[in-house]
């Protein structure tokens, strides 16, 4: 008798620890989902930040790749502080091309409406140094725009030409 009452206190405590048992095997298994839910979001966001850093690598790759180009176009810009420079560039290319050239004014912008400064120059040497100084004037690393351009002949024979240039510096930051 004592197995039988054993047993009748056994079955209602096995169905109990069953019932427990399932209830914890569905809680561990809700847990787990949720789990797995955040690492399916986690490995997404891993992903997307991999890939912007990726892109971010590229970018600094472009930066550092266009460096000289990106120096040669900031040169193309002067402002007043570099105008010296300008002007030391136009008689460089003087005495490259065999003139002597001489600025004979300038006249600085006022505002960004006027452009850029303008400036007067005249060179003196023979025709062909006068006129590749005219050519090596376009190839500066400058923006500019002639305004005027006159080259002739002062005096005799054995006098030298003149190129008399009105120039505007249209790469001019104010």
């Amino acid at each position: 008798m004592m197995i039988i009452k054993n047993s009748k206190l056994l079955l209602p405590a096995s169905i109990v620890f069953l019932i427990t048992l399932a209830l914890c095997l569905i809680f561990l298994y809700k847990i787990l989902e949720r789990f797995a839910s955040e690492s399916g979001e986690t490995r997404e966001r891993i992903a997307i930040f991999n890939s912007q850093l990726k892109d971010l690598k590229i970018f600094e790759n472009y930066i550092a790749d266009t460096k000289n180009e990106r120096f040669l176009i900031e040169k193309t810009f002067i402002n007043r502080d570099e105008l010296v420079t300008f002007i030391e560039d136009l008689e460089g290319v003087g005495r490259d091309s065999g003139v002597d050239v001489r600025v004979e004014s300038a006249n600085l912008a006022a505002s960004p409406k006027d452009a850029g400064p303008s400036l007067h120059l005249e060179a003196r040497g023979n025709f062909s140094s006068v006129f590749k100084y005219s050519l090596l004037l376009e190839n500066l690393p400058y923006e500019i725009v002639f305004e005027k351009i006159d080259i002739d002949k002062v005096g005799g024979e054995d006098a030298p030409w003149r190129g008399d240039y009105i120039i505007k510096l249209l790469s001019y930051e104010f």
